[in-house]
């Protein structure tokens, strides 16, 4: 979560100082690239070496970081976070982020996205079984629309004999004689 963890992880970090390579990533430091991918994250390594300017944590699972999670990384351009189930982003997190004048690029596309893909193959499969119910009722539905239109067409028959009666000029001259 986002709660007294977070205070935790941010003396753990300050604690620690520059690091080397975190166990469970992969560093470069001629290519100054730090990869922790895939590798089961629940929280940012608090020990990257300080020399990271591409940083990628993509297919963890961490759920939250917190505002001191790349204090130590002053010259990060790329953060990639895509793939991960990030359950909350601290307005400290993204201010601290958006202060670094070198990060040009942050990439948090997280699973939702398979969600969304997910809620598009469910919509389609109800709209198919609908199409489907449709199909095999159609002589059901046909009939019903053949009882709405008969409905209606006496309906309008009754307006048609009314508005004839009204509209006939012998009638109209009796009823008005009638009133003399």
């Amino acid at each position: 979560g986002c709660g007294w963890g977070a205070s935790l992880y941010c003396w753990w970090a300050a604690k620690g100082g520059p690091g080397s390579c975190p166990a469970p990533c992969e560093c470069s430091e001629a290519a100054r690239t730090v990869k922790c991918v895939n590798r089961n994250l629940t929280a940012v390594p608090p020990d990257l070496p300080p020399y990271a300017r591409l940083l990628f944590l993509t297919g963890n699972r961490l759920s939250s970081l917190p505002p001191c999670a790349f204090l130590s990384l002053a010259q990060l351009q790329s953060l990639d976070l895509s793939h991960n189930s990030l359950k909350c982003l601290k307005n400290a997190t993204i201010t601290q982020l958006r202060s670094r004048p070198a990060l040009r690029r942050i990439n948090i596309q997280s699973q939702l996205q398979t969600s969304y893909v997910f809620l598009g193959i469910v919509l389609a499969l109800i709209g198919a079984i609908f199409l489907l119910v449709l199909y095999l009722n159609r002589k059901g539905i046909k009939k019903w629309m053949y009882n709405i239109r008969d409905a209606c067409r006496d309906h309008m028959e009754g307006y048609h004999y009314r508005y004839e009666v009204n509209a006939d000029p012998r009638l109209t001259n009796l009823s008005s004689s009638s009133d003399v």
